[in-house]
């Protein structure tokens, strides 16, 4: 679902630059002695000297995603210059986007004084209103608002929360997608009309390309008029693609205990519906990767309903996905005991800790979860940081304390346990607890590309079960057709067979998707060497070693590059690599 075409804010979050003569003239305001170097601005941002320099340090920091930086910039750029609309703009956004709710709104009253009919600043000042509880003053705003400056996604959302807020349900705007649908149903609900949702959900339903979070909002609906046998339907098949969906294998439970009614939250007042409006949005341009426009609307949900947690999850993806990790880690944390998301929540912020090398923290705050409540899937964490640290042994001994902990065994809710621990197995030379272990959560989930790849790989690096291997990764490649671990593994089982003239076009492949990884290139080198393009085999081979940091493996193509493959023996590879040991989900 494209809003990106019409979003207003697409040019305010590239930066909302001036024009050249604009431009021309921030320069001329420079009375600072000698040039305004960013390095000083960074450090005396607010001398009231360099109107230029803050602006570059602003549009810096942005750029590096510090919000919080880039606005405090942005003052200083206003302190010379306080009646520009495109600035007042640009501070606006930037308010909104680092948290700083009041500073926004001042903006946005000083820009309506300049610009009446700025669309951007009468949706922050109607969003104000709705928080404010003044819903006639922010139907007024809304109703200023020029035709077509605003996102057509957005705009009959406020248009009908707001008639909501007068107390008249009107929805016929919001039948043209699925969310805006959800929220006809939320407004039915409002009112009381629970008549209204059965053909609304029906509508829903026939849409095309349904999402998870679709799903699951229909099977939430069915469960609200009492279709529990239809609900249950929905959230299995959300769970088939998303099967470590906690929270809507909690739905599924609750249904299934017959308290369906339990499951659907409705709203309670017009602006908790405008703030899951604007949620939406942020989720949308999320999933769009335009990342600014999302930390922005998801800000601005947070602001009419503080504990819309689901906006709080969001910001911590964004900013983790920007690489502002401890901004990620405090958004995390900030979820708290008592909320349904508290495990989901910190579980991620350790996984921060590891990705940032504070291992230790990490493991304590994991260690925390499953000791205060006994959460297996924080143990299953810590078992995952030793194998990632190559702690193999360590790994192996918390995978099977999470077994122990489970009364009736490794069911399918646990399936990756074999997988993970039947990893750690091989690495540690054990191949028949690997096996075991590897073929258990094969039968758990007979269609999962990094299971069937894996072990389908590990047998042909040991030339066993090849011709089942090949039919395995063959299976992989088509449900993952862009993984370039999964397309070296196809070439070399080939290889492994001796079919080097089918081996090279699927490791050319690999080559293509992953360029740098040094043993895709060598089994490309392999594989050119085996069908005479000798001169290519050593190219690979050099860019192999180029790419590596494992001894064995730079010594033995040392040697291959010195005799080619004569009385060479091929360097045992572990089966796990990057990309192949992460469970797959949505």
């Amino acid at each position: 679902m494209k809003v990106l075409a019409t979003l207003l804010f697409s040019c305010l979050m590239g930066g909302a630059c001036p024009g050249d003569d604009q431009a021309q003239g921030l320069a001329g305001m420079e009375t600072q002695a000698g040039p305004a170097t960013l390095e000083r601005q960074l450090t005396h941002p607010f001398d009231g000297q360099s109107i230029t320099g803050n602006y570059l340090a602003s549009q810096f920091a942005q750029r590096h995603h510090d919000w919080g930086r880039a606005e405090r910039f942005m003052e200083g750029v206003l302190k010379l210059s306080p009646q520009d609309a495109q600035l007042l703009s640009k501070a606006m956004v930037l308010g909104m986007g680092s948290g700083d709710y009041a500073s926004a709104m001042q903006d946005a009253h000083k820009i309506v004084a300049i610009e009446k009919d700025n669309s951007l600043a009468l949706l922050f000042l109607a969003i104000e209103a709705f928080h404010d509880k003044k819903y006639a003053e922010a139907a007024t705003y809304i109703q200023t608002m020029p035709e077509g400056s605003l996102s057509e996604f957005i705009r009959p959302l406020l248009k009908s929360w707001s008639a909501a807020a007068s107390g008249t349900m009107e929805t016929k705007d919001l039948l043209t997608n699925t969310i805006h649908i959800h929220h006809a149903i939320l407004i039915s609900d409002f009112f009381n009309k629970k008549e209204e949702i059965p053909a609304l959900l029906k509508m829903a339903i026939a849409a095309q390309a349904l999402t998870v979070e679709d799903i699951e909002r229909l099977a939430d609906g069915y469960a609200h008029t009492g279709d529990n046998k239809t609900a249950l339907e929905l959230y299995s098949k959300a769970l088939e693609e998303w099967p470590d969906n906690t929270e809507i294998l909690r739905k599924k439970k609750i249904i299934e205990s017959g308290k369906g009614e339990a499951v659907f939250k409705g709203v309670k007042s017009p602006e908790e519906g405008v703030a899951l409006a604007l949620a939406d949005m942020a989720r949308l341009l999320f999933h769009e990767y335009s990342d600014e426009s999302a930390r922005v609307f998801a800000n601005m949900a947070l602001y009419l309903n503080p504990g819309l947690t689901e906006s709080s999850l969001l910001l911590a993806s964004i900013t983790a996905r920007n690489e502002r990790y401890e901004d990620a880690i405090a958004y995390y944390r900030q979820v708290a005991p008592d909320n349904i998301h508290y495990l989901d929540a910190h579980r991620e912020a350790a996984r921060l800790l590891g990705d940032a090398d504070r291992t230790d923290e990490a493991l304590t705050e994991l260690e925390f979860l499953f000791k205060n409540y006994n959460d297996l899937e924080s143990l299953i964490e810590i078992g995952d940081i030793y194998r990632e640290k190559e702690q193999f042994d360590k790994a192996v001994s918390t995978y099977n304390q999470v077994e122990d902990k489970l009364s009736d065994g490794i069911s399918k809710e646990y399936w990756h346990l074999h997988y993970l621990r039947g990893m750690s197995y091989e690495q540690l030379g054990q191949w028949d607890k690997a096996e075991a272990d590897l073929q258990k959560a094969l039968a758990f989930q007979p269609d999962h590309p990094f299971v069937l790849n894996y072990l389908g790989y590990a047998w042909a690096d040991k030339g066993v079960n090849l011709k089942q291997s090949l039919e395995m990764i063959r299976k992989a490649v088509a449900l993952r057709p862009e993984d370039g671990f999964i397309a070296d593994s196809l070439g070399w089982v080939l290889y492994r067979m001796g079919n080097y003239a089918e081996a090279v076009p699927h490791l050319e492949r690999a080559v293509e998707l992953m360029p740098y990884d040094s043993v895709i290139n060598d089994h490309l080198g392999d594989a050119y060497w085996r069908v005479g393009r000798q001169l290519e085999a050593r190219f690979q081979w050099s860019r192999a070693k180029n790419h590596s940091d494992d001894p064995l493996l730079i010594s033995t193509i040392d040697q291959k590059l010195d005799q080619g493959l004569q009385n060479v023996d091929i360097v045992k590879e572990a089966s796990s690599r990057a990309g192949e040991i992460e469970i797959l989900k949505p």
